[in-house]
């Protein structure tokens, strides 16, 4: 049986290829799949990156929607997976740039259940 955050991801991988194109490298064994690292490592840096290109106008090799990116996680959120929301919490939303860094300005494009739980994985910023 897939586990929610294992089927989350490749959602997500799905949705959006350029966020799965190494998918592949993030399963310990055919059995266990390591959604926090590949949202860590390959999903969080992306999607800032992305944001970042477009506020400043820049071109990326594959243009993210990162808007879509976005919607997609809240959209999750709403399903009330607790697997799912912990990936996100923990290795999306903790993950972005903190106060000063490049691309922090995307933490004031987070709505609803992103935004709650940015705040509550950050009470900070």
């Amino acid at each position: 049986m897939t586990r929610s955050d294992e089927a989350f991801a490749v959602e997500l991988a799905e949705t959006f290829p350029s966020l799965g194109k190494n998918i592949d490298f993030y399963y310990d064994d055919p059995e266990t799949f390591l959604a926090h690292v590949y949202f860590g490592v390959d999903v969080t840096p992306k999607v800032v990156q992305a944001y970042v290109a477009d506020v400043t106008g820049e071109r990326t090799a594959d243009q993210l929607d990162w808007r879509a990116v976005l919607a997609f996680l809240e959209e999750k959120l709403h399903a009330g997976d607790p697997e799912v929301r912990t990936v996100i919490g923990t290795s999306f939303l903790f993950q972005l740039p903190t106060p000063g860094q490049a691309g922090y300005a995307i933490v004031d494009e987070l709505h609803g259940e992103l935004a709650a739980l940015f705040k509550a994985a950050r009470p900070n910023g």
